[in-house]
């Protein structure tokens, strides 16, 4: 009989790891060249605020295009608040796909003032 502890190692864990704005930043910090940042948000959206060097793949359009996510890194999903995002980290998660979700999304870090937004000159009215 198969110990739960060796069943553990043999079946890998593919939980979506949900972070907040703190911990984004830490890896931003600590693992920028080792991260994928995917932002799930409509194209309008992500021109009007996004995070620096993310990639935008909106839901709808996340099935056709998930071989364009360098699954070799950490996979970050962000939208505006979190709920998106980690709709799509569950569903990449049930396929054996390590996810990461951004809880708070892009509104934290704008709350927080991060730097590591880029922000076009329509933003940000009625968005927040």
């Amino acid at each position: 009989m198969i110990s739960i502890k060796l069943l553990t190692l043999l079946i890998p864990n593919f939980m979506v790891e949900n972070i907040n704005g703190e911990k984004f930043k830490e890896l931003l910090r600590n693992e920028w060249n080792n991260l994928e940042i995917i932002d799930v948000r409509d194209p309008n959206e992500h021109e009007m605020i996004k995070i620096k060097n993310s990639k935008s793949i909106p839901m709808s359009e996340i099935k056709g295009r998930i071989d364009e996510i360098d699954w070799n890194k950490k996979v970050v999903f962000v939208c505006r608040s979190g709920a998106r995002s980690g709709y799509v980290a569950e569903a990449l998660a049930s396929l054996g796909k390590k996810s990461i979700n951004l809880e708070g999304g892009i509104y934290e870090l704008n709350l927080n003032d991060c730097d590591c937004l880029e922000k076009s000159s329509e933003c940000c009215g009625g968005y927040f």
